[in-house]
């Protein structure tokens, strides 16, 4: 009777079989781990590209933008906005400003460290009003320096840097009192940080004896807005270092991280190009915004990235500034 089994060399091309199989296996199972890792690490990138649009490339748009008129004369008497170096977010003379990659921005620093701008990256800021939602004027008391609006429930806050405007003139005051349940809110004089110089509201500003304006019933109010963007410093060297932030009065704040680098050029009235910052001789002349962002992914090594290396994608976006155009 013949022997029952498996002979040597059986038993090897079984296992060398085996050996195949497992390894096929090993190399499909790591492969999905790779492509997994590399699938979340653009889809952070994609979401980081998303929120950089929706927030920095709107606000951009809205630059000097008013309730009324973007090119009505303009009465700011707030009291950091007055001398010879006044504080950045509470002029209104530019309503757009970009600074090259050397150009100091007095809202966030060169620097190391966290929130800090990286060097060679640049920067730029946006001035405008943001519109409260059917506020109105229905009284304007200048000898109380009282506004009464309607809807009485205005949103405005004690310390909000406020805009009102008509077609005749507008006026940047802090708000030194509200009172949503009466519908008003102050302007008085030497209140709280930020503060007004003056109550008067006209033009010339003067911070001694006022030049004294009242608004008309249907004039409109809104929340003036001064926000710096930049690349800055997140402390997390372990997922890139770096970030795109915002900068208000009230400090700055981390909006996507993964961002690298910012690169901006800005079209002219009149220009037949995108130039650099540097060569805009007229702020508020200023038509368009290209703005260059360069993503990196969150993790190393990615499956299309060299070892040890970050995949990198430049994503260009162009903002028409509406409020400037003729």
């Amino acid at each position: 009777m013949p022997a029952c089994g498996f002979g040597l060399v059986e038993l090897m091309v079984a296992l060398a079989l085996g050996l195949v199989v497992v390894g096929a296996a090993a190399m499909l199972f790591s492969g999905t781990i790779v492509a997994g890792h590399t699938s979340d690490n653009l889809s952070r990138m994609a979401e980081s590209v998303r929120t950089s649009y929706d927030l920095m490339v709107r606000e951009v748009r809205e630059a000097g933008a008013s309730p009324c008129d973007a090119q009505v004369l303009t009465a700011n008497v707030l009291t950091q906005a007055q001398g010879a170096a006044p504080a950045w977010w509470a002029t209104w003379g530019e309503p757009l400003r970009g600074f090259d990659g050397a150009a100091d921005f007095d809202g966030a620093a060169f620097g190391g460290g966290v929130g800090e701008r990286v060097a060679g990256t640049q920067a730029v800021v946006v001035r405008y009003g943001q519109t409260l939602d059917g506020v109105r004027v229905s009284a304007h008391n200048p000898a109380g320096a009282v506004f009464t609006v309607n809807p009485a429930n205005h949103g405005v806050a004690v310390g909000d840097l406020v805009m009102v405007c008509s077609y005749r003139q507008q006026a940047i005051f802090t708000a030194t009192a509200a009172n949503p349940v009466a519908g008003t809110f102050t302007h008085a004089a030497g209140l709280g940080t930020p503060s007004n110089c003056t109550s008067k509201l006209g033009l010339p500003v003067d911070c001694v004896g006022g030049t004294t304006l009242q608004f008309t019933p249907g004039s409109l109010a809104a929340r003036f807005v001064a926000a710096g963007w930049y690349i800055g410093n997140n402390g997390r060297p372990e997922t890139g270092g770096r970030s795109l932030y915002r900068v208000t009065r009230g400090g700055a704040e981390e909006v996507a991280e993964g961002v690298r680098d910012m690169q901006l050029a800005f079209l002219p009235a009149g220009g037949g190009d995108y130039v650099t910052a540097a060569a805009v001789t007229d702020w508020s002349a200023v038509l368009a915004v290209r703005v260059d962002l360069t993503y990196e992914t969150h993790d190393a090594s990615t499956s299309t990235a060299a070892a040890g290396q970050r995949l990198q994608r430049t994503v260009t976006f162009v903002a028409n500034v509406r409020n400037l155009m003729p």
